[in-house]
Formats: C-alpha cells, structure tokens, sequence
C-alpha cells in the first residue's frame, strides 16, 4: 500500500502559506481529525489511482497514478502544467503530483464539510466481485491514522446509510482536478516511416 510522504507535502504547505503580521491562534480542528485522503483506486491489473489529501489547516495535495501498463513503459506521459511528474523505479510506474490544488480557505470548507458528512463512519464491507474499483478512505486523528477501502457498490448496498454517506462525501471530494498529464505522440522512427 503506498504512503503519503506528509513530512515533504506539510512543508511544501507550510512555505506556501504568506507569514502574516500578527501571529493569530489556529483554529481547533474539528475532532481532532488532522489529514482526510479521498483515493479513486483502479482495481485492474497494474492498476492507477486518483488521490486528494486535505489538510485541516488547508493545505491539500492531489496525486495521480495512471494505470501502468497504459502507455508504453508511460515514457509518453508529459506533466500538465501546475503539476510534478516523479518517476519510480520499483516498481516502474509514475506519479503526477500538484500540492495546493486548493486555496487555503477552500481547502479547510471540504475539509469540514467531509468530516460534517460523516467520512469518518463509512463502513467497508465485503466486495462481490475481483475487479473493478474501490475508494480509500484515511482518516489522520491524534497524529494516528486509520485507513479503510471501500469496494464499488453493487445493487445489494444501494441504498443503505453507508451508501448515502460515501455519496454525500463522494459529491465534497471526488470533484478534484484529475487532469495531470497528456500522452505525447511517439516520433516515428527511421524504419517507421517507410
């Protein structure tokens, strides 16, 4: 499973927030909750993910895997702009990365709104299929973090609270810029262009 590198991501927030004048008290946050993680998984072979992280002091962060066997050893894939392409040997695979994709103030109202909406009760349960996707949930609280995933929905858990709680929290989150790279088109080689 991967790991968010929060030391790197809160000190890229921290220096990106102005030093102000008079040093005023940080709100509490609410429950004590400090970070939430929203991450569309892809549960195909080698699959990709799409992953929001907020943080209560309004930082966030959005990364971008896209599925690994996508694009030919993804050596086409160009970082859009505002965004971070980082390279990963092993295993081979890369991430787009964009840390502040929120303004502060917008960042700390999904964040609460996440946490009013009850994104700490979502429940997993049991998928009814091998594939196909899921969401993971993190929940940083008390500097102890607690992780859950949530398999796609099938017609047996429409309709619960479970399910009106994901979509309540889908419909906060899930909104996030995704758009972090285009594929460049290969070059044709010599014997290519015959």
């Amino acid at each position: 499973m991967r790991h968010l590198n929060t030391g790197l991501a809160l000190a890229v927030c921290l220096l990106a927030i102005p030093a102000a004048g008079t040093a005023a008290e940080p709100a509490p946050l609410p429950d004590g909750v400090e970070m939430i993680v929203w991450e569309h998984q892809n549960w195909e072979s080698n699959g990709g993910f799409e992953r929001l992280a907020l943080w209560g002091d309004g930082c966030s962060e959005v990364v971008v895997t896209p599925l690994s066997h996508a694009h030919d050893g993804q050596q086409n894939l160009r970082a859009n702009s505002g965004w971070q392409l980082i390279r990963y040997q092993s295993p081979p695979h890369v991430e787009f990365v964009r840390t502040n994709i929120y303004p502060p103030e917008v960042a700390r109202a999904k964040f609460t709104a996440a946490l009013a909406a009850g994104i700490e009760k979502l429940e997993s349960f049991t998928p009814g299929y091998v594939d196909g996707d899921g969401t993971r949930v993190v929940i940083r609280k008390d500097g102890q973090e607690h992780e859950i995933i949530i398999p796609m929905f099938t017609d047996r858990e429409q309709g619960t609270m479970n399910h009106k709680r994901f979509l309540a929290v889908s419909k906060i989150l899930g909104g996030f810029d995704k758009r972090a790279y285009e594929v460049v088109p290969e070059t044709p080689g010599p014997a290519d262009r015959q």
